[in-house]
């Protein structure tokens, strides 16, 4: 599966950072490398887990992804999670 480095999660608008839910604070897990456990795919959840330190990671259900290189975006319900693809894969 891929690596992918989070850069920034946005509000659903695509221009407000989104730093905190009720549930998860996203500035803790910004900047990490996770692994994807399944592939990334419209209509089912994206599920992740940190490569440096075990950080389980389920969103909701997947709306739409852009990748354009090595940027990969995914939207869910209420966020936009922005990625960018590692092509080193001895980064684990």
């Amino acid at each position: 599966m891929r690596l992918l480095k989070l850069l920034q999660i946005y509000e659903v608008d695509g221009i407000t950072p989104k730093h905190r839910s009720e549930r998860f604070d996203f500035d803790e897990i910004q900047g990490q490398t996770f692994r994807e456990m399944n592939p990334t795919e419209v209509g089912a959840p994206m599920i992740l887990s940190g490569i440096h330190r075990y950080i389980p990671f389920k969103t909701t259900r997947v709306q739409a992804i852009d990748r354009d290189g090595l940027d990969f975006r995914v939207l869910t319900r209420n966020t936009i999670y922005h990625f960018e693809v590692h092509t080193d894969y001895k980064a684990t």
